[in-house]
């Protein structure tokens, strides 16, 4: 995890293998398993998807995301169970700071399985001001979090601007900023110089709107210097 900035492949369990050689063609470092996206919950189920990651030489995060925040409805006792059967495996366990019922343990997981916790806040609709997106990261940093994610929906070119210069300001922690929506796109690349330490891509089927496709985004970054 010291080689920032990373790019993330969020996947379900549909030709995984395929878009894991794709992935590893291009040179993408983490799988982001969105297991609430899966076929089957299954404990079993789960690690064999997480050990072909492996397989591949890549990085996961572990995502199990709620209904609230783009998943699907999935009892919190079962999303704990997840967890706690793939941290071994895992690199990150991504859970929600809304998650107020079982944040806490996730978070605890990961440090006791010698991982890293990555604690997200999306909104889909909007772009809160600094205030408000400043108190998200530091409650998600006195959780404990290693590393803080949010996502806000853009809908001018200010709240393009709110989003990186509030990285920037916080560029002391690992941040992943990111700004959803075609205005927000530049974000994806941009963030990069103002601190944010991942950016996530796609191959066939985006899942957030705004995200650059895995190629096209290589590209980006090598342009702007930050791949060689």
């Amino acid at each position: 995890m010291e080689k920032y900035p990373l790019v993330v492949l969020p996947v379900d369990d549909k030709d995984l293998e395929k878009k894991l050689s794709v992935a590893l063609d291009y040179g993408i470092d983490m799988v982001e398993l969105r297991i609430d996206q899966f076929s089957d919950f299954g404990e079993d189920y789960v690690l064999e998807k997480a050990k072909l990651v492996k397989d591949y030489n890549l990085g996961i995060i572990a995502t199990v995301r709620s209904k609230e925040e783009g998943g699907i409805f999935i009892p919190d006792e079962e999303r704990l169970k997840i967890f706690e059967a793939v941290a071994g495996i895992s690199d990150i366990l991504d859970i929600e700071l809304t998650s107020e019922s079982i944040n806490k343990k996730v978070i605890e997981i990961a440090k006791d399985e010698g991982k890293l916790s990555l604690v997200s806040y999306h909104d889909f609709d909007k772009t809160p001001d600094e205030d408000f997106i400043q108190s998200v990261i530091d409650k998600a940093v006195s959780l404990g979090a290693d590393i803080v994610k949010f996502a806000f929906k853009v809908n001018s070119y200010e709240d393009v601007s709110r989003i990186l210069c509030i990285s920037g300001k916080n560029r002391d922690k690992k941040i992943v900023a990111i700004g959803m929506g075609e205005l927000g796109r530049i974000t994806r690349v941009a963030g990069f110089f103002f601190g944010s330490v991942l950016t996530y891509t796609y191959i066939g089927k985006s899942f957030a709107p705004g995200q650059i496709e895995a190629k096209k985004l290589m590209e980006e970054l090598k342009f702007y210097g930050l791949r060689s």
